[in-house]
């Protein structure tokens, strides 16, 4: 997580009205720009954003989708 901070973002676990989702928020941005910068360094190759994505909720995934293209 230490890459991520880093970069403006975390991954928080145990989010939700189930506490069963695992989310990506920003740190020093706001969540969407968080959004943004993961899954487009995923798509440029980065297996760190892809493994990133890879431990999110369902529903985190579909709504990056929705708003990014997808993963």
């Amino acid at each position: 997580m230490v890459q991520a901070h880093q970069e403006g973002w975390t991954i928080l676990e145990g989010c939700g009205p189930e506490n069963m989702d695992t989310q990506i928020r920003g740190v020093t941005c706001s969540d969407q720009h968080a959004w943004w910068r993961v899954s487009q360094k995923a798509r440029c190759g980065s297996e760190y954003h892809r493994e990133a994505l890879a431990r999110l909720s369902d529903n985190e995934r579909e709504q990056i989708s929705l708003r990014f293209g997808p993963l």
